[in-house]
């Protein structure tokens, strides 16, 4: 019998919406939040970090049509070149489901680094289209966003797996 991690999607039960729902809620909110200064240029992008979080763990859900949507959305919102981040969304998401069923068999910190390197694949994107357009770049603090979201990975997988898990009567998480 296979085990591997891409043959139980087959049992696991689907995502609760309100879940899905409210994970993008709340990552859209703390983006939309009015970082200053340095802050600025280091905060995660929390709605790429949430998008492939749900698109590792739940591709039929979850997949680069979505990226592009809250991609545009999020266009919108930063007052960014229209089509740039659902560009960079749409990217980062083939890539990871590419490498979909190598990250599920890692532990945390392993799959902190997959994802660490995707994202900084999404900054290095976003780098390329900000020069293209004439724009200075802003520095070496770009390094520092996908280093700290790849430090957020692991919290918000188990904060997001939290809902889903089935305990048993006096089964203890471990």
């Amino acid at each position: 019998m296979d085990l591997t991690p891409a043959s139980r999607d087959s049992m696991r039960l689907p995502v609760p919406l309100r879940l899905l729902i409210g994970s993008f809620v709340a990552a859209f909110l703390i983006n939309l939040m009015p970082w200053r200064g340095l802050a600025l240029q280091v905060y995660p992008d929390f709605v790429l970090l949430i998008l492939l979080y749900w698109a590792i763990q739940e591709p039929r859900s979850v997949g680069q049509g979505l990226g592009f949507l809250l991609g545009l959305l999020m266009d919108v919102a930063d007052s960014a070149l229209l089509g740039q981040h659902a560009l960079i969304y749409v990217v980062v998401i083939f890539f990871a489901q590419l490498l979909r069923v190598r990250v599920l068999q890692q532990s945390l910190p392993a799959q902190a680094l997959h994802v660490g390197v995707l994202l900084a694949l999404a900054q290095l994107i976003s780098v390329g289209l900000n020069l293209s357009m004439g724009r200075e770049l802003s520095g070496f603090w770009l390094i520092f966003s996908p280093l700290l979201s790849a430090i957020l990975w692991p919290a918000i997988s188990v904060f997001l797996a939290l809902p889903r898990l089935r305990l048993r009567p006096g089964q203890i998480i471990s």
